[in-house]
Formats: structure tokens, C-alpha cells, sequence
């Protein structure tokens, strides 16, 4: 005996288990991608920390952790965000960093308070020494735009920085500093580890699963049972 399938609801079944593979396929590529960043952190983490920071050849994609030592210029620091810590609104702290390699933007982690009210301008033209996790920032396509005449930064765009502040010879990364030789109080540096999460896989296991299922209710309504 012949079945006759119904053709839109056999279309737009078909329409949507492709959809959702295709869903399930990309989340095995970002789960793919992922592993490859959590690998290259894990193994910059893994690192001698007392080595000093390698700045050559670096490039987007790299992690390198190291310690590194400059004239620290708190005059030309920025707040970078906002963004939220423990449900409190703040920004993270970025001060560039004179080294002889050249000029290194250090972010030195969160704070809700102004620049003019932290405690980093005793310490103008001190010799400092950082050690952290050193990585290009990145930001996405929703990130609103500088508005550098009015003091707000929302990306961590080095080479924008670097141009509005007249700092000399940018290295193409920002250092993530954990610790400092100098103790700035109790808050800085106060950058954690970042450990990103890496849920890709159930992700695609979820889309695939709606696949099956969206396949199982169309056998169940128009394929004949014997």
C-alpha cells in the first residue's frame, strides 16, 4: 500500500531538522574552537611565571603569561566598560606601562571608582613590575563605539587607545596583571584566571536531539503504524 505524505508539513519538517543540524554542526565547530583557546591558555598558565614576557611575533590568537617591568604613566589611564562585578556596576582599570619593548596597555582589573579617586598617582614615573596573562582584547559587533572626547570606552581597542593618549610604539596586546611589585592597596591587581567556559557540546547535543525528536512527531502523525 502507497502512502501519501503530506507535502507542506513533509517540507517544513524537513526545512526544520535541517535547520537544527545545521545548528548542532556549528555548535561541534565552536566546541572545536574553544578547546583549541582553552589548550593554548592552559598551557601559558602552565608556564615558568618568573620568565620575562616574550613580546615578539605576537599575534591575535596567542596567550602568553609572563612577568614584564615599565614606567608606570597613570596619567594617561582609562576606564574601560562598564561592566558588572558581584551585581555592582564598574569598569576596568587600564594603565599604560613604558617598557623597552614599548608601550604596554596593563589592565589591572575592576573598580567602581573614578580615576581620580584610586590610588595610582603617587606612584607616577615608578618602575614597575607586572606579571599576568597577555592576550589581544576583543570585543563584539554590539559594542557601542568610543567616545574618547568624553572620557568613555567601551573597547578595548589598542590602537585607538594608543592614538587619543599620544603613547609612543603600542605593543599589539594588553597584559591581564595578577600581581604588581609594587602594592598599589588591597584591590590591585586584582584579575582572575580566565577560564572560559566550554558548553558547545551539549549545545549540539541539544540541537541534534530536537532533530530527532521533530522527526519522531512527524513519523508519529503521518507515517502508517501496522
Amino acid at each position: 500500500m502507497s502512502v501519501k505524505l503530506p507535502f507542506w508539513a513533509t517540507i517544513f519538517t524537513l526545512l526544520g531538522i535541517a535547520v537544527l543540524c545545521t545548528l548542532g554542526n556549528w555548535q561541534l565547530q565552536r566546541l572545536e574552537w574553544k578547546s583549541a583557546i582553552i589548550a593554548k591558555l592552559d598551557a601559558a598558565y602552565e608556564s615558568d611565571h618568573s620568565q620575562p614576557l616574550n613580546t615578539e611575533n605576537f599575534e591575535a590568537g596567542d596567550f602568553r603569561y609572563g612577568a614584564i617591568e615599565g614606567i608606570f604613566q597613570p596619567g594617561k589611564a582609562i576606564l574601560l566598560g562598564p561592566k558588572t562585578k558581584d551585581k555592582e556596576i564598574g569598569y576596568d582599570l587600564i594603565v599604560p606601562l613604558k617598557t623597552k619593548e614599548g608601550t604596554l596597555l596593563v589592565n589591572m582589573g575592576w573598580t567602581e571608582y573614578a580615576i581620580k579617586d584610586l590610588p595610582i598617582h603617587h606612584v607616577k614615573g615608578r618602575n614597575i613590575r607586572f606579571e599576568g596573562l597577555a592576550r589581544v582584547p576583543r570585543w563584539n559587533a554590539f559594542t557601542p563605539a568610543n567616545e574618547p572626547e568624553e572620557e568613555l570606552w567601551f573597547k578595548p581597542d589598542i590602537a585607538e587607545i594608543t592614538t587619543v593618549k599620544a603613547l609612543k610604539n603600542p605593543l599589539p596586546f594588553m597584559l591581564f596583571a595578577e600581581s604588581a611589585s609594587y602594592k598599589f592597596d588591597a584591590a590591585f591587581p586584582n584579575n582572575q584566571r580566565w577560564n572560559p567556559n566550554n558548553n558547545h557540546l551539549q549545545y549540539a547535543i541539544f540541537w541534534f536531539a530536537m532533530a530527532g525528536v521533530l522527526a519522531i512527531i512527524y513519523g508519529l502523525r503521518f507515517l502508517p503504524r501496522n
